[in-house]
């Protein structure tokens, strides 16, 4: 008896509960089967082991950018030597900044006057829900775009959005060591990169 059928009888012989059927497979194809769901968790581990590694990294160069930036020099990039290898950190001006009320006044409160240099207001608009569920109004919409006849408002929701200006990840070091480690649990710089 071979691999397959020792298979197919320990599948028979096993409760069902939903019934599947079960393709017809040489040797060969079981071995890449077995590869294939091994290389598989190999690569889930290397995921992880590899998110590892790029935290660790990460939280070394991070305070040497901040401490290069206190200092008046700062660059968005370093080349981080290994011993065989070389990475380059890049970091990018782009955050995520908070909508709510709450966080809002903390960062104003937190960069006092130099909140309109760092951060602005930009309107933003949103199709209504219940618009965007009526296929009659949506092509009606569609007509009065082409046309621009109709109020907007009638089908959009006007939306104020709090963004970060251009060069805040050159201006967030104006807050000193202090501040920047408070204003980074407020407003999230994108995650440093390693090329």
């Amino acid at each position: 008896m071979n691999k397959f059928q020792k298979k197919i009888n320990a599948v028979a012989a096993a409760p069902k509960t939903k019934s599947k059927s079960i393709a017809e497979v040489t040797g060969d194809i079981q071995d890449k089967v077995d590869l294939f769901v091994d290389n598989k968790a190999k690569l889930n581990q290397l995921e992880a082991d590899q998110g590892i590694l790029e935290t660790a990294i990460i939280e070394h160069v991070r305070p040497q950018q901040d401490e290069m930036a206190f200092c008046g020099s700062h660059t968005k990039s370093l080349k981080v030597p290994g011993h065989n290898y070389e990475l380059t950190y890049v970091t990018m001006d782009k955050f995520s900044v908070p909508q709510d009320e709450a966080p809002k006044k903390a960062i104003k409160d937190l960069v006092k006057g130099k909140f309109d240099d760092m951060f602005e207001t930009k309107e933003t608009y949103l199709i209504k829900e219940e618009i965007a569920k009526d296929d009659k109004k949506m092509n009606e919409l569609a007509t009065a775009c082409e046309k621009a006849k109709i109020d907007i408002s009638l089908y959009f929701t006007r939306v104020e959005k709090l963004v970060a200006k251009k060069d805040l990840d050159v201006a967030q070091y104006e807050l000193g060591p202090e501040g920047l480690e408070t204003f980074r649990t407020l407003v999230r710089q994108a995650k440093p990169a390693l090329k």
